[in-house]
């Protein structure tokens, strides 16, 4: 009867963890191949691209704004629930419920809005790197590749993740970090059982808004730009510090 030393059991089994974290890795993390150059419209198969209904388009997210904030009964929208000023029943406006595939965090989702493609989740790794210049889209194909070379002019306020991605892509940018947080504390001589010794007010609920508003008046006063694109982050900071139902 053949004995294995058990130490060399030990040995072999040390040796095949790397294997499977090198086959683990290129599943989980696959390399994405990218096509050089952009789309042109001789690619189309020879259908006829239907000229633009609108010059200008107005992009704007909100992050983490889910859509039963908007269309459900108590969501306090009023312009979309009262039956006398409803945008959506007077055919002014569309809804529609997008599901995200996971990751869902910034970069990730922001890629996968302007190119079409499913991100990867080493984009979540690349997300937390606030000074990573390796995951630009400066040189994919993008909508908003295809409004600059038709001669579009882009602008860009709020997440300056949007800055990372399309660098030297906007005429005018005013990015805001996702980490702007500003913390003051109340006496803890005013404390009870029923609240925190000390309680944060975190200025990235509101100033991070306010940084993309605060343009929004001068901006839609020019008449230079193609895209205005606005980003707000406030209501996904709201959603980490207090939950979806505060």
């Amino acid at each position: 009867m053949l004995i294995i030393p058990r130490n060399w059991v030990i040995w072999v089994a040390n040796g095949l963890i790397p294997v499977a974290i090198l086959i683990f890795s290129s599943g989980f993390f696959p390399y994405k191949y990218l096509l050089p150059g952009l789309a042109t419209s001789e690619e189309s198969n020879g259908d006829t691209i239907p000229p633009a209904v609108f010059d200008r388009v107005i992009f704007m997210v909100v992050d983490a704004l889910r859509s039963d904030f908007v269309f459900s009964n108590s969501s306090g929208f009023l312009f979309t629930q009262s039956p006398s000023s409803s945008l959506i029943r007077a055919g002014a406006a569309l809804p529609f419920t997008a599901h995200a595939s996971a990751p869902t965090v910034t970069m990730p989702r922001l890629k996968a809005i302007t190119t079409g493609s499913v991100p990867s989740f080493l984009d979540v790794i690349l997300n937390i790197a606030e000074s990573d210049t390796t995951s630009t889209l400066a040189y994919q194909d993008t909508w908003l590749a295809q409004l600059k070379v038709k001669g579009g002019q882009l602008v860009m306020y709020g997440d300056d993740t949007w800055l990372k991605l399309f660098p030297n892509m906007f005429e005018r940018a005013d990015g805001t970090t996702s980490f702007y947080v500003s913390v003051s504390a109340i006496p803890i001589g005013k404390c009870n059982l029923k609240s925190w010794c000390t309680k944060f007010f975190e200025k990235d609920f509101i100033e991070v808004d306010n940084n993309v508003t605060r343009h929004v008046s001068d901006e839609l006063l020019n008449d230079d730009w193609t895209a205005f694109i606005m980003h707000y982050l406030g209501l996904d900071h709201i959603g980490h510090k207090a939950g979806p139902r505060r």
